[in-house]
């Protein structure tokens, strides 16, 4: 079993509700660092990250954004240069949104670049979670309160292709972004085959031609041994707040209801995630069992239940809001 390092690289603002959770299954899977940049929180998101950092839980840096800048793609070009990154053998873009249901025996990601043979890069498509009727915000963990998906073989929507990909930090890339790692061919070995000798990957071991790889799953793509849960829009509470906070990259995009409607899947019931969850909680309890931070959760809790309110008494939004509370039709589902 490898020994190498894994980093994660995300970005947040005003996620402060579901931080802590995220961080520790994070870490429960096996990533041994988590580097977070922050921008412009209202929620105490921010402190959060310094305290996670003080504790020894992740890094963080306030993502300082000019007037072009995306964050996302900002806080990328930083990482490169940061310690964290610098030291990890592995990196991964990765959103608070967005849990990886590894399907191996030890259920971490050391198991997954075992399991996966020699590679540059190992591609994990999402599987899409709806909101299961769900309009209320819950201070509960989010894989643990939203078990509805979009059906295991095939995909609802073009987007629903998306994936991540995990990346060997040795030198083969020179750059990455939201989806992939990437490589400038004018800074690379062989500029007229910048990809040549770069082992790519699905997340069954099944190797693609570097060059073909873009952004979303291709033809045979295997999710035999893991699979990205995407938790897009959560709660009609959360969701509304996710919408007011604003997008990290397509940042003049709005996400209104076309993309509500596009990121909302609850076909088919998927617990497997829930036997990660007990060692997903004890390393929560360990981070909860600071004063400091878990009076920093509670907080950011309170603060997002009254901006949805806030949000939904605006006269301006109550259409999307009688859309989005009436798009679902099938039963609740709790754990």
């Amino acid at each position: 079993m490898t020994n190498e390092t894994f980093l994660i690289v995300t970005t947040m603002k005003n996620e402060g509700p579901f931080m802590i959770d995220w961080v520790a299954y994070n870490r429960a899977i096996g990533f041994d660092d988590i580097l977070i940049y922050t921008n412009d929180c209202a929620d105490g998101t921010d402190a959060m990250g310094d305290r996670l950092q003080a504790l020894g839980w992740a890094h963080h840096e306030r993502n300082r954004l000019g007037p072009r800048a995306t964050p996302q793609n900002r806080a990328f070009s930083l990482a490169r240069d940061h310690p964290s990154y610098l030291s990890s053998d592995w990196v991964m873009s990765l959103d608070v949104d967005e849990y990886i249901n590894i399907r191996l025996p030890n259920g971490d990601v050391r198991s997954l670049v075992d399991a996966s043979g020699e590679a540059d890069a190992i591609s994990i498509c999402w599987r899409m979670f709806g909101n299961a009727g769900q309009n209320d915000f819950v201070d509960r963990p989010v894989p643990e309160t939203f078990l509805l998906a979009a059906p295991e073989e095939g995909y609802p929507h073009h987007r629903a292709k998306g994936f991540k990909t995990l990346f060997r930090n040795n030198g083969k890339f020179n750059r990455f972004r939201a989806h992939r790692p990437r490589i400038d061919p004018e800074h690379g070995a062989n500029p007229d085959a910048p990809y040549e000798g770069v082992l790519w990957r699905d997340a069954g071991g099944n190797l693609q031609s570097a060059e073909l790889v873009k952004w979303k799953a291709w033809r045979g793509f295997s999710h035999e041994f893991a699979r990205i849960h995407h938790y897009a829009v959560r709660s009609t509470d959360s969701f509304l707040v996710k919408r007011d906070r604003g997008r990290t990259n397509h940042v003049g995009q709005d996400q209104g209801l076309k993309y509500w409607l596009v990121m909302n899947h609850n076909d088919v019931e998927d617990r497997s995630i829930l036997e990660h969850m007990p060692a997903m909680h004890e390393i929560k309890a360990e981070m909860m069992a600071d004063p400091q931070l878990a009076e920093l959760h509670h907080q950011a809790c309170e603060w997002h239940r009254s901006k949805a309110e806030e949000l939904k008494a605006r006269p301006d939004w109550l259409d999307l809001v009688e859309a989005l509370q009436n798009s679902y039709t099938g039963e609740e589902t709790h754990g």
